[in-house]
């Protein structure tokens, strides 16, 4: 049997830098038992892929393994892997930013270690042929890639080749298969490897005589039990002893194969991450060859695409900014940083770190747009065009104060991005039967509008299961639009209750720079008198969950003469039986983490009613379900008692202030 070379590689999870506990966790059962072991074993090789802020970890907790690894570079033992400093998923990024990404990475890694990276890994191996360019512009040689997107990779064990519109590069399969499995003693694992080369020389007789090329990559739950055991030191005895299996680093496997492999790979990404783009939360194995890729994932988890929106969308912004360099060189730091792939896929088993992670990327995009402002004379606008790519024109308003973009959908507002406090106030998730006991089936946004009948309505305010509110997940048609004016006239048109009486919604959003109001009339156009209750729901995503001093919203409702105040700790129905405050003329929402108030005005006085929603999902790794988000909801509702052909008009006010002490006044 032909010789095979043997590649051993591991990856650290972002979230193993999450915080001080987890990496102290993390450096004491992996990486400092791993770096003793290999100091310790010249003939041990194995190859690191470090992110940039994994590596200012070490720099402040741990500078010492910095030392020892560039020791053990100086000593050809070790290979530390290239990509993008903030380990961004490539396909998702503009090519500025992906040189932005890989520059950055190999500069820290030259400056820490003395040695630029020859080879890429990207993040969940999310591979596209446009990436060729990038990689061979910034002089990396090869890439690692899950064999799983590969094709044939699994019977060729040689290194590929792919080459595009005059650019090429080496492709090393990484068979995360052929891990080490539980319980496995070496003797068995090697026999197993030799097995696997025996069945590509018979598959690929054309490569048959020729050596072997075998790239294993490991994770912190699997190096961990090899540490905690003699594995490697039995594994490295008997490589020592059999003659034909060498251990060896990726780049001198690329550099040195005998041959290479001409194959064209198509978009993909990895196995374990492609099983979860079918149905949210839900793994699904692929039933036919078609190539699940990145854009695959996002058409699934609408939280997810609506980080990437934002994000392209601040990405040109950064990229088409004149003026002043260092406000535009921090911008671009910022956009950088907010392409964390762990805020687009996050795999973490701590609870609300997806959440979490989301967050900080949109943070980081609002303090980017902010900077770019400062770097010229900013013009509030109002503009209209396919902001999120379903199709359907969205309304994307940038004020001084905030940013919001209203959608066809529910005609709500899905995003809000405050200047102050960053975080995207309208990163809602909305029920799921399966893991929430109900199915919300429409977006949880701002300004989301129901008409319920009396029963549905009383179940609606206790946060009980009911029906839909008719309008909430209706398609709204454009009737008016003015950039000018800065106004926005949508429509809907419904069946109401079980005697189909249709009725017309119209919804008119007037932006400002102090904030929005929306009037609504609607229209009874059946024959039969329509009697029911009106409601408009807000709903505001907790963006501080995690934080240490995190506090829950407070809110303020003034009803007639006295104010009652709550939190989002608890619904309303805690204070009163049927879940409804009567007579309310203004309810003020304060974000005690950030000091952002937003006070809600209607044009005649209304019940008010406010509760807790707390999402749980599945996480990726484990069939824990957990707590995924948590959202604040409050809503307007009024009596509707409107004859024949007769309409009524309804008109809120919602402004959003910064003072610190602000108190809310009957």
């Amino acid at each position: 049997m032909s010789h095979y070379r043997f590649c051993l590689e591991y990856i650290g999870s972002s979230t193993e830098f999450q915080d001080d506990s987890s990496y102290q966790a993390a450096y004491k059962s992996v990486y400092k038992p791993l770096g003793t072991l290999l100091f310790a074993n010249p003939d041990l090789k194995f190859s690191f892929y470090f992110t940039g802020p994994q590596i200012e970890f070490f720099k402040k907790k741990n500078p010492e393994f910095l030392d020892l690894i560039k020791n053990l570079i100086s000593r050809k033992q070790i290979e530390i892997i290239g990509g993008g400093y903030y380990n961004p998923i490539f396909p998702l990024i503009f090519p500025q930013d992906r040189a932005a990404q890989i520059d950055k990475l190999s500069l820290a890694l030259r400056q820490n270690f003395g040695k630029r990276p020859r080879g890429a890994s990207l993040f969940c191996d999310s591979w596209d042929p446009s990436l060729l360019s990038t990689l061979d512009a910034a002089n990396i040689e090869y890439v690692l890639l899950d064999s799983s997107i590969l094709p044939n990779a699994k019977n060729i064990f040689l290194p590929l080749a792919m080459n595009n519109l005059g650019k090429s590069t080496l492709i090393l399969p990484v068979y995360y298969c052929l891990a080490a499995k539980e319980g496995e003693s070496p003797s068995e694992y090697f026999a197993r490897i030799s097995a696997a080369c025996k069945s590509a020389s018979k598959l690929s007789p054309e490569f048959s005589g020729m050596n072997k090329t075998l790239c294993v990559s490991y994770k912190l739950e699997s190096v961990k039990p090899l540490l905690d055991s003699e594995w490697i030191q039995e594994s490295l005895s008997l490589i020592k002893g059999d003659g034909s299996c060498s251990l060896d680093l990726p780049y001198n496997c690329a550099k040195e194969s005998e041959a290479y492999v001409p194959r064209f790979v198509h978009s993909g990404i990895n196995k374990e991450i492609a099983r979860w783009c079918f149905a949210p939360y839900e793994p699904l194995e692929q039933k036919n060859s078609y190539p699940v890729n990145i854009y695959d994932y996002l058409q699934v988890y609408k939280t997810s695409h609506s980080l990437f929106d934002r994000m392209m969308n601040v990405s040109m912004l950064v990229n088409q900014c004149h003026g002043d360099k260092m406000r535009k060189n921090a911008a671009r730091e910022k956009l950088l940083a907010a392409q964390r792939g762990e805020a687009f896929i996050c795999r973490s088993k701590n609870e609300l770190a997806a959440f979490k992670e989301r967050q900080n990327a949109y943070k980081n995009l609002t303090e980017a747009e902010r900077l770019v402002r400062e770097c010229e004379a900013f013009k509030e606008s109002l503009t209209s065009y396919d902001y999120n790519g379903d199709g359907f024109k969205e309304y994307v308003c940038r004020l001084e104060k905030f940013n919001v973009c209203v959608g066809s959908e529910g005609g709500s507002i899905f995003e809000l991005d405050v200047m102050k406090a960053s975080g995207n106030y309208a990163d809602n998730i909305s029920r799921s039967q399966k893991y929430d006991g109900l199915d919300d089936n429409y977006f949880r946004g701002i300004f989301v509008d129901h008409l319920f009948e009396d029963d549905e309505a009383k179940k609606y305010c206790r946060g009980e299961p009911c029906r839909n509110g008719m309008f909430s997940a209706k398609r709204y048609k454009e009737s008016l639009f003015s950039s000018a004016r800065q106004e926005i006239h949508l429509e809907a048109k419904t069946k109401f209750s079980t005697l189909d009486q249709p009725i017309l919604l119209k919804k008119n959003y007037t932006i400002k720079s102090n904030g929005i109001t929306v009037q609504y009339i609607l229209k009874n156009e059946g024959p039969i008198t329509v009697q029911g209750k009106f409601a408009v729901e807000s709903n505001f995503a907790e963006l501080n969950l995690l934080n240490p001093n995190y506090k829950p919203y407070n809110i303020e409702v003034v009803s007639g003469e006295t104010i009652i105040s709550g939190s989002s700790a608890e619904p309303c129905c805690k204070k009163n039986k049927d879940g409804l405050i009567q007579r309310a003329s203004a309810v003020q929402i304060t974000d005690l983490n950030s000091n952002v108030s937003f006070m809600f005005t209607p044009n005649e006085e209304a019940a008010v009613t406010f509760f807790p929603v707390n999402i749980q999902r599945r996480n990726m790794d484990t069939d824990i379900v957990q707590n995924e988000s948590k959202t604040f909801v409050a809503a307007f509702i009024w009596d509707v008692d409107l004859k024949a052909s007769m309409e009524v008009e309804k008109t809120i006010s919602m402004t959003i202030n910064y003072t610190k002490k602000r108190k809310i006044s009957p």
